[in-house]
């Protein structure tokens, strides 16, 4: 592994952040070009996107707070050190989708369910991008294993195998991409035809991304899987919000396919 990318002195510059600030700068980049798919204004878009960005942040370490609460409860001065615990993938989609939601609520110019069938692809590839920062520092790794793809991690002793959970998350989420793409193609012709935007970008990759992250967990926890899903806050949040997802995505491919047979 590769947790240290350069080091000048004392100052040093790890892996991990770099490769996550270049994939989250290639995510607003590419969400910013996509605008006019939708035809979001790009001023008003950009300002939402903005402040999302923060709050995705926010929402990012305060999963970590929040997930570890009691040790910062007894030790209150962990708060100042920033270089402690990580940042949550979880919590870094709900902060930027509630302040999205939130400032969507307020303006008359950007469209909720455009911006966000926008940024969804792009939103994947940041997370396909970025899970190999977490590979190189090597964090987020999976349970110990003899399988074939196996990769022996720095911090374990001598013939210790673990699963590379954050390589999986990688090719996992381009194949998301993909699909989300391929969608886009065919349901943008039916979505033109609507006055009222009908989104299946943006429920299609809550799903497939709740997909991934259950499937990961017999890779990643050693625990059960059972165990997992009632002790783990990110996990609750995911069964929380899948079925609302379904029935979101089912509606709009409803509406989408009844308005095609009638043309």
């Amino acid at each position: 592994m590769y947790p240290t990318l350069f080091q000048i002195g004392s100052f040093r510059v790890d892996t991990y952040s770099v490769i996550w600030f270049i994939a989250l700068s290639i995510c607003i980049l590419w969400s910013i070009r996509r605008l006019e798919i939708y035809h979001l204004d790009e001023y008003e878009s950009r300002r939402v996107m903005a402040v999302s960005f923060f709050f995705m942040l926010l929402g990012a370490k305060s999963f970590e707070y929040i997930i570890h609460w009691e040790s910062y409860v007894s030790n209150p001065s962990l708060f100042l050190d920033i270089n402690r615990g990580g940042v949550h993938e979880f919590g870094a989609i709900s902060g930027a989708f509630l302040s999205a939601l939130i400032m969507c609520l307020f303006s008359r110019k950007v469209s909720f369910s455009k911006l966000c069938d926008t940024v969804a692809p792009a939103a994947m590839f940041a997370i396909a991008f970025g899970r190999w920062g977490c590979f190189l520092n090597g964090c987020c790794v999976g349970v110990r294993t003899d399988s074939f793809m196996a990769v022996h991690f720095p911090f374990d002793s001598a013939g210790v195998f673990r699963h590379p959970v954050q390589i999986y998350y990688s090719v996992i989420a381009f194949v998301i991409v993909v699909i989300l793409l391929w969608t886009e193609r065919r349901v943008i012709p039916l979505q033109s035809q609507q006055k009222k935007h009908y989104s299946v970008i943006t429920p299609l990759t809550v799903i497939l991304y709740s997909l991934m992250r259950l499937s990961m967990i017999p890779f990643r926890d050693p625990q059960s899987f059972t165990w997992v899903l009632t002790h783990s806050l990110t996990y609750k949040g995911i069964l929380f919000e899948l079925p609302f997802m379904c029935v979101w995505l089912a509606y709009s491919l409803i509406q989408l396919k009844s308005h095609s047979q009638c043309k």
